[in-house]
């Protein structure tokens, strides 16, 4: 029984090894798209300039790099408020891109209401932090 148990914990880490290893390289894909992304914002500005009624897409473009990042940041720093940035970031570009009926609005406004909410009582940050710094300190 002890054989199994200790072919279990292997494989269970071998597990964990290979989903850190997919994280990374998703990353680092998400990383080669913001770059890309990147590279269009000159154009994107410059038809901002240059013809009138671009800005709804310029915005488009800016918050897809916005939520980019933040997704980018989620897979690094694996913690609660990073997930609840992202998916503030994603609601409000909703809002303020789409053009939607009010009860649709109504709905985001109240969405973010509760994210900011669940970000203020019932996410304690700091006890988040302490979690992660055990897990370190038993790893060690």
């Amino acid at each position: 029984m002890k054989n199994f148990e200790k072919v279990s914990e292997k494989l269970q880490e071998a597990v964990f090894i290979i989903a850190q290893a997919f994280e990374l390289l998703l990353a680092l894909i998400v990383v080669v798209a913001l770059l890309i992304v990147l590279c269009e914002v000159p154009h994107l500005f410059n038809m901002l300039w240059t013809t009138t009624g671009q800005f709804n897409v310029f915005l488009e473009s800016i918050f897809e790099m916005i939520i980019g990042i933040e997704l980018l940041k989620m897979l690094c720093r694996h913690d609660l408020d990073s997930v609840v940035e992202v998916l503030l970031f994603a609601v409000a570009r909703g809002l303020i891109i789409e053009h939607m009926p009010i009860y649709f609005t109504l709905l985001g406004i109240i969405a973010i209401a509760i994210l900011f909410m669940i970000r203020k009582f019932l996410f304690v940050s700091a006890l988040d932090k302490h979690e992660g710094e055990a897990e370190k300190g038993k790893e060690s």
